[in-house]
């Protein structure tokens, strides 16, 4: 079902679609997942994908290891998420065991900003800290977009020394908490209204269907409109105004119009005109709220066709 001035009617499921927006993340499982050591002699080390996490092992004792080169970019605005969770190993000893985030702009190694974060010495399991982006930075400030991200191991690690992510997700804490929803999102903490269900009203793009709904797949499916025939290519351009319709519209065309027909959204036809006239106002006082199919036949034999809804 196509919508166009009247797209209002339907824009907080759209914002639920739009708000999906996948979170990031990266399982070090077998694989660097694209993450490279720096390059500046003093913050190096060697990443080698293990089994269970990818281990850094320290040239120094300020490691750093980045999601990619200085051509990488991820390119999110700053503002797009506000979590990031971390899951690692530190077996070390260090004396002062803050890791540290980097967000980095786009090709460069100088990072905006960064966070640091306190974890655990000599862990034998894996455990998360979840850093919460709207905090002050520790340095700098966040903004602009993000090109890569870059992780840090505790300072002070000694030379030889091996520390293991097992995991870092970015995201927003904001999302669907409804595990039965068709967007249901576990990382999300605080529930924002977005999650929609199999019987949703929701629009699948197709002004040639009517009753549009979520299907138990979570896919926009709708029905469709009986006896509304396809605008053949070339057809002569329709306004139909105001759309929405309270009472009163008009539809203008390009040439006279032969014949007009509005059906309802069960594809029952309810007029039928022969103007013969290239303008024609309609009142739709006593039609029930709801999608109704405009169909148009030309002089020409040509025909077109257009969507609106009737609120009051």
């Amino acid at each position: 079902m196509m919508l166009r001035d009247y797209s209002f009617l339907f824009i907080t499921l759209l914002a639920f679609f739009a708000s999906a927006e996948a979170q990031i993340e990266y399982n070090w499982q077998n694989s660097k997942e694209g993450w490279v050591s720096a390059s500046e002699p003093n913050l190096g080390c060697v990443l080698v994908a293990e089994p269970n996490a990818l281990a850094m092992k320290a040239f120094n004792q300020t490691p750093v290891m980045r999601s990619g080169t200085l051509q990488d970019d991820l390119n999110i605005e700053a503002t797009t998420y506000d979590r990031v969770r971390i899951s690692l190993k530190n077996p070390t000893a260090s004396g002062n065991p803050n890791a540290r985030l980097f967000i980095y702009p786009p090709g460069s190694n100088t990072a905006t900003c960064n966070y640091n974060f306190a974890v655990d010495t000599m862990m034998v399991d894996f455990e998360t800290y979840i850093i919460s982006l709207d905090d002050a930075p520790t340095n700098g400030a966040l903004e602009g977009t993000i090109a890569r991200f870059g992780l840090r191991a505790p300072w002070g690690v000694a030379n030889g020394d091996t520390i293991y992510w097992e995991s870092m997700v970015v995201y927003s804490s904001l999302g669907c908490t409804d595990s039965l929803s068709c967007n249901f999102s576990s990382y999300a903490e605080s529930d924002d209204g977005s999650c929609y269900f199999p019987g949703n009203p929701c629009d699948d793009g197709d002004d040639a269907t009517a009753d549009d709904t979520i299907d138990e797949n979570c896919e926009c499916v709708g029905q469709p409109i009986a006896n509304i025939a396809e605008t053949p290519a070339g057809s002569s351009i329709l306004n139909l105004y105001p759309n929405p319709v309270a009472a009163q519209f008009k539809v203008e065309a390009q040439m006279r119009i032969a014949e007009l027909e509005v059906y309802n959204a069960s594809g029952k036809r309810i007029i039928v005109f022969q103007p013969h006239a290239e303008t024609l106002a309609l009142d739709a006082t006593g039609w029930p709220n709801g999608m109704y199919h405009l169909r148009l036949v030309y002089a020409d034999g040509s025909t077109g066709s257009e969507a609106f809804a009737v609120i009051r």
